[in-house]
């Protein structure tokens, strides 16, 4: 036995298309504006966090030896982190 579509009615199918047709449109939309909203808040993340990175001024050091194993003698544990910011022991390198 072979299974048997049915036909639907006229009436139904365009009851069906008009509610369909909007509800697809503004879903469509919505996501469009979600997938934007998205970009726009990771751009401004990426700067904030960017803006950030470039207050640290462990790379204009006197004390930064630019060595992975031993990043500064004085605070090997906040070197090249947001915590050393505001770094008490700072001084310039002279090497501008």
């Amino acid at each position: 036995m072979a299974l048997q579509l049915m036909a639907l009615p006229a009436g139904l199918v365009l009851v069906v298309q008009s509610v369909l047709v909007p509800v697809c449109f503004i879903v469509a939309w919505g996501l469009m504006g979600f997938a934007a909203w998205n970009l726009v808040t990771a751009v401004r993340d990426g700067m904030d966090r960017a803006t950030a990175m470039h207050k640290i001024p462990c790379a204009d050091c006197r004390y930064f030896t630019n060595d992975h194993r031993l990043k500064c003698p004085i605070h090997p544990k906040i070197a090249l982190s947001e915590s050393a910011i505001d770094c008490t022991d700072f001084e310039q390198s002279g090497l501008m």
